[in-house]
């Protein structure tokens, strides 16, 4: 009867996970009826189904300009500033794309904000794993919440930017590491390549932090289930990267410079190079001292170096984008569960106060910039900038090495 019961009960929980899915998608596809946009994703949509349909090179000229069309019922104004909607992805990123383009644009666009919310809610939940902090149920579920609500998890699904799934893939090769399923590790890194300014950084820490730990695998994972993905690419498209890179080299042209650093130094506008140049320098020097002082440490020290790595690149990439800032989210979970077990009760309320404050805080910052519909440059600041404060105050607790019994037994007899 128990058996039966346990069945019944999973079954149940099965069909209310895949209503709650359907009225999610609902709830999309409404939304991309009347709000048209998803501009993100619609250039890697057009050129995966131009590709897949038609057999046109998703960085053809073309499929560009259908995009532009789309966006805009003409072609864009480099003059304007408008965005000429290259595809400017690594083939490989058609592994996610691809399967959208076989519905009309409107269906897709739901489909993939359907994906990306749950990818959102997978990376909250995976965060506190991460972090190895264990809230109530109750905590963990508005956290959860908050995190799927917040700005930047908002505007990263509203634009269908693929940063989202990244920052997830990301996550994953950290949890995987932690587990020593070092292979899937490496090759989860390789698939982040898809969006290479996220993982610039991130990519030969990870690699130098392997080497000094003699796990090959990692290795093996990167290059090997990597280099087999960019073989199959390479067998549909041999001049990708050629491509690729005509794009990209001629994305400055119709984009400006939003590194956080760039803007900070902007205030400055007399000495704004000389700045920029001692604030580039100067984090990235730190950060070479963090990634020799984690050579041969332990897990924990890891990825302490690893989440300041991932913070560090989004402060110094030449084009970010706050959609880019989920990838902060295991940072301030690890952020919330030091302040929890040094300062107990206090802590506790801290992070309720932080929370709250970050969520309330970057929607009123947001509404009271946002021009028109663009950004304002502030939005970039806040967030990393205090997340950097956050992890450089428990880096105490996080990249000490744990005292064994043994060790306080030889100190009591020194």
């Amino acid at each position: 009867m128990k058996r039966h019961t346990r069945l019944l009960f999973e079954i149940l929980i099965l069909g209310f996970v895949l209503a709650a899915i359907g009225g999610l998608y609902w709830i999309n596809l409404v939304y991309s009826r009347q709000q048209p946009g998803g501009n993100d994703f619609l250039a890697r949509w057009m050129g995966a189904r131009y590709w897949l349909i038609e057999g046109i090179s998703p960085y053809d000229e073309q499929v560009s300009l259908a995009t532009q069309i789309a966006i805009y019922g003409r072609p864009a104004d480099r003059t304007k500033g408008e965005d000429i909607a290259h595809f400017v992805y690594p083939l490989p990123v058609m592994i996610f794309i691809a399967p959208f383009a076989f519905f009309e644009y409107t269906v897709a666009r739901a489909l993939w904000m359907t994906f990306l919310e749950l990818c959102v809610i997978g990376l909250a939940f995976l965060s506190f794993r991460l972090s190895a902090w264990q809230p109530s149920p109750l905590k963990l579920g508005l956290f959860v919440l908050v995190f799927t609500l917040g700005y930047y998890s908002v505007r990263a699904i509203i634009l269908g930017q693929y940063a989202v799934v990244n920052a997830l893939l990301i996550l994953f090769s950290l949890l995987a590491i932690r587990r020593k399923s070092d292979f899937v590790a490496g090759f989860l890194i390789a698939l982040s390549l898809c969006k290479p300014q996220m993982v610039f950084l991130f990519v030969p820490f990870v690699l130098i932090w392997a080497w000094s730990q003699r796990r090959w695998d990692i290795f093996g994972g990167f290059f090997g289930g990597g280099g087999l993905i960019l073989a199959i690419s390479l067998m549909f498209l041999p001049d990708w990267p050629i491509q690729m890179l005509r794009q990209v080299m001629d994305y400055p042209a119709y984009t400006r410079e939003s590194s956080p650093i760039s803007i900070l130094a902007s205030l400055t506008p007399g000495v704004k190079r000389q700045i920029e140049w001692i604030l580039y320098s100067g984090l990235l020097g730190y950060l070479l001292l963090e990634w020799g002082l984690a050579w041969k440490k332990e897990y924990a020290h890891f990825l302490w170096v690893a989440l300041l790595t991932l913070l560090v690149s989004n402060l110094v990439a030449y084009r970010t984008a706050t959609t880019h800032y989920l990838v902060l989210y295991p940072a301030l979970a690890l952020i919330f569960r030091v302040l929890e077990e040094r300062w107990r009760d206090l802590g506790r309320g801290l992070v309720w106060i932080v929370m709250l404050v970050w969520f309330i805080g970057s929607w009123l910052l947001f509404f009271s910039t946002v021009q028109g519909n663009q950004e304002s440059d502030v939005m970039f600041l806040p967030f990393p900038f205090l997340t950097l404060l956050g992890l450089w105050w428990i880096r105490w607790w996080q990249v000490r090495p744990p005292v064994t019994e043994l060790q306080v037994i030889r100190n009591k007899v020194d």
